[in-house]
C-alpha cells in the first residue's frame, strides 16, 4: 500500500472513530435526558398518588413500545450500513442484501 493510500485509510478511520465518538456522547446525554423524564414521571405520579407498582408499569410498558421501534429502526439502519458498502465498494456488481447480525 502506498504511503498516500495510508493516510487516506488514517483519515477515513479517524473520521469514523470521530463520528461514533459523537454518537456514544450523545447517547450519554440522552441517557441524563432519560433519567430527568423518569425523574420528573415519577414525581408527578407520586403527587397522584399512584401506587409504585403502577408507576413501574408504566415505564416497562414504553419501555416496551420504544424497544420495538427501536429494533425496527436499528434493523433498518444495520441495512442501510451494509448496503452502502456494498454500493461503495469497487468491484461490486450492483447491491446485494445481505442480512445483518440479528437480522432474518
Amino acid at each position: 500500500m502506498s504511503e498516500k493510500i495510508q493516510r487516506a485509510h488514517r483519515k477515513l478511520l479517524a473520521e469514523l472513530s470521530n463520528v461514533l465518538s459523537a454518537r456514544t456522547h450523545e447517547a450519554a446525554a440522552d441517557s441524563v435526558s432519560l433519567r430527568d423524564a423518569v425523574c420528573a414521571y415519577v414525581a408527578v405520579e407520586h403527587s397522584r398518588g399512584t401506587p409504585l407498582a403502577s408507576v413501574v408499569a408504566a415505564v416497562k410498558d414504553i419501555l416496551r413500545k420504544a424497544e420495538a421501534q427501536a429494533a425496527q429502526a436499528s434493523d433498518a439502519l444495520a441495512q442501510q450500513l451494509i448496503d452502502w458498502c456494498h454500493e461503495f465498494h469497487p468491484g461490486t456488481t450492483g447491491r446485494k442484501t445481505i442480512p445483518a447480525p440479528g437480522v432474518s
